[in-house]
């Protein structure tokens, strides 16, 4: 019966009006597309990473780990000795640019051949590998890699041929020693790896006698855990012993609020998706109200006409999933490079490049398309279901309908919803990066725009009367009459414009509040002329560290008054990814002004003691203040460190420490520099001096050399990068709210067929009846842009103040985005009023006498 109703009843209406049918397919094509590609990219994302730690490791049951600098090679003996013990293999892994592609890398691990094969097995592509370690060409060597397929065959490389990675010392050249197939280890870092021997490694990556991982099979007989433990107490607290599918976990928790960004911005457009399906639901319950009237009258009850409404629902967003599921696929392959890239810039280098969609992001994506159409069926089959069959069959209450009245709950549910927002933002995040009463903060803020939209609408009748006829004429007047006739109809567009222009104003917000701040401190914090690296634009997660002995030839060039030397490394402590940066105290105390919040600039003797700088965000996260103490390990054992001061720092979201360069080149005994920060006897030979230095170490180095301007753009840039899928998204939600614009006027010229008759009937022109049904798409995005501005000032208060707080610990003050706020505004009023014309030539080319006989 529901079946034979369907495809009677409701399938016919939806063929009998195929354009508002396929926008609303669309709506939900798209949405679910968006929802299922972003949801792939963060699980790829976050699987690159996991895998490169898994594949290396292959069989070792535990791997041990120490810092990013590595630690002697001589603790492998230590841990070969540790009873249960039954197996030790140490390895060096090096990510190294490579030379004329730039933002390329390639994964080298540097493996003990004699023993690595107990972990790990590697299968030639062209030859056997098995005489390896009697192969003397390859071992004493240290220019000859075994390469991947896959990276061979992108760069056009054969056995033999030469190619170039940057290192310490810069640019170094390499030979094809063989192939090897993507198989086992190799497949890790998007099959770009390469294979040396470990002495071979540490001698052309300047990483002398330096092991950064040691894999371990464990004696059965003796257990895991018990290994473990064993490992810990002979190698001491410097180092991780952890299970190699247990790495990474704090990488994960800093990169979740970035996904987290990036599923609210994909769950907008299904949000904006799900709307269409109401309003044209909603509209259906008004059009077909004779039709559910005779059905009611020839026995349907109230369960059936429900059961039919969501049915109609469900075919809809089952078809529209159908079509995003695929398209879902299209995005994640051509969105993971971009994201895939800022994860790379911002917090740890992965390489992820092929999407693949899991049986688990196609159950969410039937999941939310059809369940969120059903669920947006919910009152209308409601409403529907109420109809007496009676007053419906009458002619005269049908041409009196209109598509719902302004409710009163609606009024106070939003209220509601906005009342709960502060009490959520005063909740602590369950967990380290999620800042849940912040997003759930955002939800209620859009859900009480949305419910308050009615309300909001019939207030601003009042305001678009006059000016509608001043610009307009009396087409202007009634198309503000209309506006607010039904209100409940016309805020489901409105509302959907809304969140759009929300989203696009709080983003916009958050990130220009950003700007403001950081660019302040980079004046203010690190003023130097010039900023020299290696590989990459920032120092951070991609540049290549280099020798200190470049620092000391660019000192001895004219007009260089000193050079500081500066290493940003990437540390575990406290619980967190955070930096280490190390510098010359007396050049940072002499040019620098940074912004202390507690504390002041540290003495000579409080740097040689020892004293520390950390970052407001490092100081509230982890309750450090000045005074306060802290371990962490180091090559050379646990060092306590005292907090001398608590500045403003924006290097890392996870937080900052600053030494001095000798303390920390004894603690961890590392010399390379990440980058080298020049100042100027005479500042106005800059760009003398940047040629200069690209011309005699430019080549050989990969250096890039930025001035102060330029690192505030770079800066800028990264951050605008970062977001950059973001803001497709929020375009995308409000594209699809025009399809509900253009939806809704499609349905108003129906549903005032009779009277646009009249209207013309008594002398209005086309040109009238266009002005009235676009004037009336004008004022549908002039109120969407207006709620959204609002509502995207509240939410760009709750991410700045609430969420980027608990996410990354920093403090920044909102700064208004007022012009992207107008640009949004003009934007949504413009493109609305575009969107209208379609309906309103559909309305101005309706034939009279067909108009005055239409029921």
């Amino acid at each position: 019966m529901f079946l034979s109703l369907l495809r009677l009843v409701s399938l016919r209406h939806l063929l009998q009006a195929p354009l508002r049918t396929a926008l609303t397919v669309i709506g939900v094509a798209v949405g679910v597309a968006t929802m299922v590609g972003v949801t792939s990219i963060n699980r790829t994302v976050m699987e690159a990473f996991r895998s490169t730690v898994d594949t290396i490791a292959g069989k070792a049951d535990l791997t041990v780990a120490g810092t990013q600098v590595g630690f002697p090679d001589e603790v492998l003996q230590q841990a070969r000795e540790v009873q249960g013990v039954l197996h030790a293999s140490g390895g060096l892994s090096v990510i190294a640019p490579v030379q004329g592609s730039p933002g390329e890398s390639l994964y080298v691990m540097g493996v003990d051949l004699l023993d690595d094969g107990y972990f790990r097995t590697y299968e030639g592509a062209d030859r056997e590998l098995g005489a390896l370690t009697e192969d003397l060409e390859f071992l004493n060597s240290t220019d000859r890699m075994l390469v991947s397929e896959r990276f061979a065959s992108e760069h056009g490389l054969k056995v033999g041929d030469r190619f170039g990675l940057i290192t310490a010392t810069g640019a170094q050249d390499f030979f094809v020693h063989a192939l090897i197939r993507e198989s086992g280890p190799i497949k890790a870092f998007g099959g770009s790896v390469a294979v040396m021997d470990v002495a071979s490694a540490q001698a052309a990556f300047g990483r002398d006698r330096v092991l950064d991982r040691i894999d371990v099979a464990v004696d059965p007989k003796v257990g895991v855990e018990a290994v473990r433990e064993n490992l810990r107490q002979a190698l001491g607290p410097s180092f991780e012993v952890e299970r190699p599918s247990r790495r990474g976990s704090a990488v994960e928790t800093m990169v979740r609020s970035f996904q987290m960004g990036l599923n609210l911005g994909s769950g907008v457009a299904l949000l904006v998706g799900v709307f269409l399906v109401y309003n044209t639901l909603s509209i259906s319950v008004v059009q077909r109200r004779r039709e559910i009237g005779t059905l009611r009258a020839l026995g349907a009850s109230r369960l059936r006409i429900r059961a039919l409404f969501t049915l109609e629902a469900v075919v809809l967003g089952g078809v529209g999933t159908a079509l995003g599921l695929p398209l879902g696929v299209l995005i994640g392959q051509a969105a993971i490079g971009a994201v895939s890239q800022s994860v790379s810039s911002i917090y740890v280098k992965v390489n992820a490049r092929d999407v693949t969609v899991t049986a688990l992001e196609l159950g969410l994506g039937i999941a939310l398309g059809v369940l969120g159409s059903a669920f947006a069926a919910l009152w209308p089959s409601l409403r529907a279901s109420s109809v007496q069959p009676v007053e419906a069959l009458r002619r005269d209450v049908v041409a009196g309908v209109q598509v719902g009245s302004r409710r009163p709950w609606t009024l106070w549910a939003g209220l509601a919803c906005l009342a709960a927002v502060y009490p959520l933002t005063r909740l602590p995040p369950p967990q380290e990066n999620l800042p849940l009463g912040g997003y759930l903060s955002i939800f209620l803020v859009l859900m009480g725009a949305t419910l308050l939209a009615p309300t909001l609408l019939r207030s601003l009748w009042h305001v678009y009367r006059r000016p509608g006829e001043w610009l307009l004429g009396v087409s202007g007047r009634l198309a503000a009459d209309n506006f607010a006739r039904a209100p409940v109809r016309t805020a489901v567009p409105v509302s959907a414009l809304a969140i759009g222009v929300a989203m696009a104003v709080c983003i916009a917000g958050f990130v220009g509040s950003f700007h403001g701040s950081s660019q302040r401190w980079i004046q203010q914090a690190v003023p130097a002329d010039l900023f020299v690296t290696s590989a990459a634009r920032m120092a951070g997660v991609q540049n290549q560290p280099m020798k200190p002995d470049l620092g000391l030839s660019l000192e001895k060039l004219p007009a260089v008054d000193r050079v500081d030397h500066v290493r940003i490394l990437p540390h575990e402590l406290l619980g967190l990814r955070a930096y280490i940066i190390s510098l010359i105290p007396e050049i940072y105390e002499r040019r620098a002004r940074p912004i202390f919040l507690e504390g002041r600039m540290l003495t000579q003797e409080e740097w040689s003691a020892g004293r520390v700088i950390i970052s407001e965000n490092l100081s509230r996260r982890r309750g450090l203040h000045v005074g306060s103490t802290f371990e962490t390990s180091t090559p050379t054992g646990v060092r306590t460190y005292t907090v001398g001061a608590v500045a403003l720092d924006y290097t890392s979201d996870q937080g900052t420490v600053v030494m001095s360069r000798d303390v920390y080149r004894v603690h961890f005994q590392d010399e390379r520099v990440d980058i080298f920060e020049l100042y100027l006897a005479d500042p106005g030979k800059l760009e003398e001096v940047r040629r200069a230095i690209t011309e005699a170490y430019g080549r050989q180095h990969d250096l890039y050399v930025l001035s102060n301007s330029e690192l505030r753009e770079e800066a800028t840039s990264l951050v605008d990068d970062a977001f950059a899928v973001t803001y497709a998204m929020e375009a995308v939600a409000v594209l699809l709210a025009l399809l509900g614009v253009i939806n809704t006027l499609l349905a108003a010229v129906l549903d005032r067929t009779r009277e646009i008759g009249l209207l013309r009937a008594v002398g209005a022109a086309r040109g009238h009846v266009l002005r009235l049904f676009v004037g009336e798409a004008t004022l549908i995005g002039l109120s969407g842009g207006l709620i959204g501005v609002l509502a995207g000032t509240g939410l760009g208060l709750i991410v700045t103040l609430i969420v980027s707080e608990q996410s990354t610990g920093w403090s920044f003050p909102y700064l208004f985005p007022t012009g992207v706020a107008l640009q949004m505004s003009l934007t949504a009023t413009l493109c609305a009023a575009v969107a209208g014309v379609y309906p309103a030539r559909r309305a101005a080319s309706l034939d009279v006498v067909e108009a005055l006989a239409y029921e």
